[in-house]
């Protein structure tokens, strides 16, 4: 049978066994903790880089709609241009073919009323003339426009992008870092 001696060297042997289990499991624990930390710390990074990824995705999306409404605009104008050119257009071969046909009767008729009545086409250049002056000092009143322009509806301003992380859009659509400490 063991002493009681014997029985308290292996207690001793026991206890520091122990005592060197406990201190590998401290530095086990202390091990971990480290990598829980890491990954709690890098869980937190990628939580505020995806959040900053939805503000600008956000963002971006409300900038593609804001360019379609703009573009729906620009349309919606060049289409009013794109009638009124081809109404002018028109209008002024009508014109052109109209003052030419008149030209030649106006020519017609005043060498015949010339010839014919001779004072009284002096007296005609005469009013005329005078007419001419009058105009000079007071001229008529200028007619109403016969175009009346309607603007097209155009969407509200966007505003600036948003502040996402230490990333800061600028208008010309590329990123510039931003030093957080300053």
């Amino acid at each position: 049978m063991p002493s009681a001696d014997d029985l308290f060297n292996q207690l001793k042997d026991a206890n520091t066994r122990l005592e060197a289990i406990k201190g590998h499991l401290v530095d086990l624990k202390a091990g971990t903790d480290a990598v829980k930390n890491a990954v709690n710390e890098t869980n937190a990074t990628l939580t505020t880089g995806f959040d900053a990824l939805v503000t600008l995705g956000t963002y971006t999306n409300l900038a593609l709609s804001q360019n379609a409404k703009q573009n729906d605009a620009i349309i919606c104008i060049l289409e009013h241009i794109s009638k009124n050119t081809c109404e002018i257009l028109n209008e002024a071969v009508v014109q052109r073919r109209l003052q030419k046909d008149m030209q030649e009767d106006l020519d017609s008729l005043e060498f015949l009323y010339a010839t014919e009545h001779g004072s009284a086409a002096l007296e005609q250049k005469r009013l005329a003339e005078l007419r001419r002056q009058v105009e000079e000092c007071c001229p008529p009143p200028e007619a109403d426009a016969a175009c009346k322009y309607q603007p097209c509806a155009a969407p509200r301003p966007l505003g600036d992008p948003p502040k996402a992380g230490d990333v800061i859009l600028e208008r010309s659509g590329r990123g510039k870092r931003e030093n957080r400490a300053g």
